[in-house]
């Protein structure tokens, strides 16, 4: 190897496009097909609505189209499906196969996001600004437990997880930087507030929650810590469940076979469930009283005609989320300080993203100068030397990235701090 066919190497290599298979289209090519609260009502996303098993059925059909990557998110408010394709459409018509929806129903109330577009969606989602309770970061944890079953089922590639790992970043930044989530605001919570202030006196009132899912277990939690002392029933479609709930709150439990006669009996009812038709019907309720029913589920779990019986109230997941506007717009002057992190954080991955491209440059720059050093040099390898050389020409690159004059430099500068 002559010092000419160093600098040619250097130079050939620098000037042609080397493909980067992992990077290369991956932020172009991300892209989102969802469905939320602010086009559709609870009847119109609970067509979309997913559950476990039919976004693992989802994931499973992207790894036989060997679809880079792809997530699955659907929660009350929003059904979404993150994926790396050059087709956008495919996601949406993915989602239509995997639901109760059609692509003319997608059309009409979904939205498709693409590159970077697509990224700022996702930062928005994960820190809360996206929710229909703005600063609620429930999503934050489905969020992840998603992309913890994208990945069990091999469909989250080297690009995905860095992006998710950036959204976390960025939620995290704007939980600790702002006052976006102050106080304890969440459509579970919310429905905290809703019965305190419908009832003022709960001593003698019966709650009864219908769901002990992720959703119900916050419900739950809730319950036990603003309503302590409150005379509260568990019942689920796995009976175990609802008993180890029962059992951790000090709570009652009652089977699952006997929900019509616990319906009937109590006079606070809250349903978390996750079934895909009604479960609670205007037969249940034989016993002249007046109950608050609040319908958390997505869809509703609650027959509507349940509604139209004296003395019954009833509130679905957006009734809920609506009586905390006023909180809400407490947290409206925090959003410019949120979206300026989103920002910096976009500017950050963008410039990770580019500087893939250069990566296999720097390496076979690095691969060169170490033979360069073996066959010109009698000194041992000084390897911090190198680095330095890599390094600063790693920077250069950020700056002008013309690359055959960026590595003739660095040549040109490794040569002379060697040679003197």
């Amino acid at each position: 190897m002559t010092f000419k066919s160093v600098f040619q190497n250097i130079f050939a290599t620098s000037e042609m496009d080397i493909p980067n298979t992992s990077y290369s289209n991956s932020l172009n090519s991300f892209c989102i097909a969802g469905i939320n609260y602010r086009k559709s009502d609870m009847s119109i996303r609970g067509k979309f609505s997913l559950s476990s098993e039919q976004s693992v059925q989802l994931l499973q059909q992207a790894v036989s189209k060997k679809i880079a990557g792809c997530l699955a998110l659907s929660t009350c408010n929003r059904t979404e499906i993150y994926g790396i394709s050059a087709d956008p459409d495919l996601f949406a018509e993915m989602l239509c196969a995997n639901s109760e929806s059609t692509l003319k129903d997608f059309y009409e109330h979904g939205y498709i996001y693409q590159g970077m577009e697509a990224i700022e969606h996702l930062f928005k989602v994960a820190s809360g600004l996206d929710s229909q309770i703005i600063g609620d970061y429930e999503i934050l944890s489905q969020l992840k437990q998603s992309a913890k079953v994208a990945k069990e089922n091999g469909c989250i590639n080297n690009f995905m997880e860095r992006a998710i790992n950036y959204a976390l970043q960025v939620s995290k930044e704007i939980k600790t930087k702002t006052k976006l989530s102050s106080g304890t605001v969440s459509v579970s919570y919310a429905a905290i507030e809703i019965i305190k202030e419908k009832i003022a006196d709960l001593s003698d009132k019966k709650i009864l929650l219908v769901g002990t899912g992720k959703f119900g277990n916050q419900v739950a939690k809730n319950l036990g810590d603003y309503l302590a002392g409150a005379n509260i029933t568990f019942t689920n479609r796995t009976d175990e469940k609802a008993q180890q709930m029962a059992e951790i709150y000090d709570a009652g439990f009652v089977k699952y076979d006997d929900l019509a006669n616990a319906c009937n009996d109590a006079d606070i009812i809250i349903v978390s469930s996750s079934s895909g038709t009604h479960t609670v019907f205007p037969s249940f309720f034989t016993k002249n009283k007046s109950r608050l029913i609040l319908d958390l589920s997505v869809p509703a779990n609650v027959d509507p005609d349940v509604k139209n019986i004296n003395g019954i109230t009833v509130l679905n997941v957006d009734e809920v989320s609506t009586i905390l506007d006023k909180t809400i717009s407490l947290r409206q002057a925090e959003i410019p300080k949120a979206l300026q992190i989103i920002n910096e954080t976009l500017g950050s991955l963008e410039e990770w993203h580019r500087n893939q491209f250069n990566n296999p440059l720097l390496r076979m720059v690095k691969s060169q100068l170490k033979e360069l050093n073996k066959t010109y040099f009698a000194e041992p390898l000084d390897e911090e030397k190198i680095h330095k050389t890599v390094s600063s020409l790693a920077l250069n690159l950020k700056v002008k990235n013309n690359k055959g004059c960026q590595c003739i430099n660095a040549l040109s500068n490794y040569l002379h701090e060697t040679t003197t």
